[in-house]
């Protein structure tokens, strides 16, 4: 199924009913562990966190074992399943801990919005021609201070036609700084064996 043909539910619902989630390495991402465990960067002690693209869970799970109350959002139902079954069988965390199959831009945001959000390989789903929509949705949803972490990757391999569609540091500052600061950046973080590939942590708080 060509990403093109077919409505974006369709097609990662088709990716995970399938098991042809090849981008998924069962585990937490290592970059993200070393943000908080080694590089210890100071997000606020309580805050409601989203994972947009969650897939199977693994980040949104660790980030309520971290004690933070936990959204864990995808288009695809089956996904979610793999969520929610995961979850069930994992040391459950002192945050609350949901996943939402939804849209990403037409899910009910919580009145007190998300202090942080996290992006991984989900930006490089969107196609070019929706990632100023992508940063606008991003800045209706984090309240005022609050950080969005993008582990931006793929940098040196991709394609037009995607996904998945190549990033770089220039396009997220173009779509990103109208409504964020870069307050963070590491050029070089940990990468999952075998994966070699340039990729970016940064965070970026909301204005």
């Amino acid at each position: 199924m060509e990403f093109e043909q077919k409505p974006a539910i369709e097609y990662w619902e088709h990716r995970w009913a399938n098991n042809q989630a090849s981008w998924d390495f069962g585990k937490t991402q290592i970059a993200l562990i070393q943000l908080f465990e080694e590089k210890k960067f100071q997000f606020p002690a309580k805050a409601n966190v989203l994972v947009p693209g969650c897939g199977s869970g693994y980040d949104a799970i660790y980030f309520s074992q971290l004690g933070y109350d936990t959204t864990g959002l995808d288009f695809s139902a089956s996904a979610i399943q793999k969520a929610n079954e995961l979850a069930a069988n994992s040391q459950a965390g002192p945050g609350q801990l949901q996943f939402v199959q939804a849209d990403f831009y037409k899910f009910t945001v919580p009145s007190s919005l998300y202090q942080i959000a996290y992006d991984y390989t989900f930006l490089s789903t969107v196609k070019p021609e929706d990632r100023i929509k992508w940063g606008s949705r991003y800045a209706d949803l984090i309240s005022p201070g609050g950080f969005l972490v993008t582990l931006i990757f793929p940098i040196d391999f991709g394609s037009e036609v995607g996904p998945p569609f190549q990033l770089n540091k220039e396009m997220c500052h173009q779509v990103l700084d109208p409504n964020f600061d870069l307050v963070y950046q590491d050029l070089n973080p940990n990468k999952e064996p075998p994966r070699t590939s340039t990729s970016i942590m940064a965070i970026w708080k909301r204005k």
